[in-house]
């Protein structure tokens, strides 16, 4: 469970420093040749940041991503984009792979667990911990999107940041939802009640305050990705009594499970 500061912030947020928790700004200052030695040819799975910090420190690393984001262009070693099958991997005489996937990305990490079985090659999952509530939160846990319409009353105004691939999902929900999207133009909003807010962050607290009084949201409806850049709205919500639905991770696929870059770092100089 993460600890938390005296202002209820979970103890990473606290620390917290240029867009990175303490465990990632501790993991920029290892250097390479200290952390892993001669290594090579080692696949990271992105989609997260800790993926990105971790193709800075490495060498001989490449990132694969399932779909084009932001950090095709932030990860700072070759980056492809693709499905991963056990024919791509041994084309590229892969040696270990890291699934850094983001927490939601059940599908990549499926696909990279089939495709590193099949070659027989040392594989470790890092996953960042998940949110933990306080006392002053009001949180409630749901399995999936659909979900949200038995517990999210009538004619609530909700404040969406599962992205737009979760909308029809949520068609019998009966409120007016204000989904959040990075594009600058998204396009017509497809169910009856709701529409689109642009943006694209880091938000601060203040601002997501701000936002949600603006708004006038009633609910927020998230995916528990965990670490700091999700954090403002949760505190937001507190600050303002606003209840939160949170989507629960889907479970990791089996095998090795660490929460820490310098886990990864310490593994990958063992095999």
């Amino acid at each position: 469970m993460a600890r938390h500061s005296s202002s209820g912030a979970p103890h990473w947020v606290a620390l917290h420093v240029s867009g990175l928790p303490w465990s990632l700004r501790r993991a920029r200052r290892i250097k390479p040749a200290m952390a892993i030695g001669a290594t090579s040819k080692v696949l990271i799975l992105g989609g997260s940041a800790e993926a990105r910090i971790l193709s800075g420190l490495i060498p001989g690393a490449s990132v694969r991503l399932s779909r084009a984001n932001r950090l095709t262009h932030e990860c700072r070693c070759p980056v492809s984009v693709g499905p991963i099958t056990p024919e791509w991997l041994a084309q590229r005489r892969v040696r270990a792979v890291i699934d850094a996937a983001h927490p939601f990305d059940q599908g990549a990490s499926s696909a990279l667990f089939r495709a590193a079985a099949a070659l027989d090659l040392p594989r470790i999952v890092l996953r960042r911990p998940g949110w933990q509530p306080t006392r002053q939160d009001s949180w409630v846990y749901l399995h999936d999107s659909a979900a949200a319409a038995r517990v999210i009353p009538p004619g609530a105004r909700v404040f969406v940041t599962t992205g737009r691939a979760d909308l029809p999902a949520l068609r019998t929900l009966r409120a007016t939802l204000l989904v959040r999207v990075l594009d600058a133009d998204p396009g017509p909003f497809p169910l009856p009640r709701g529409r689109f807010v642009s943006g694209t962050g880091p938000f601060t607290q203040i601002q997501e305050q701000r936002l949600l009084r603006r708004l006038r949201i009633d609910w927020l409806l998230l995916r528990d990705a965990g670490g700091p850049g999700g954090w403002p709205k949760l505190a937001a919500a507190r600050a303002l009594g606003l209840p939160v639905a949170l989507i629960r991770r889907p479970a990791p696929p089996p095998g090795r499970l660490v929460t820490s870059i310098e886990e990864v770092l310490t593994w990958l100089a063992k095999i």
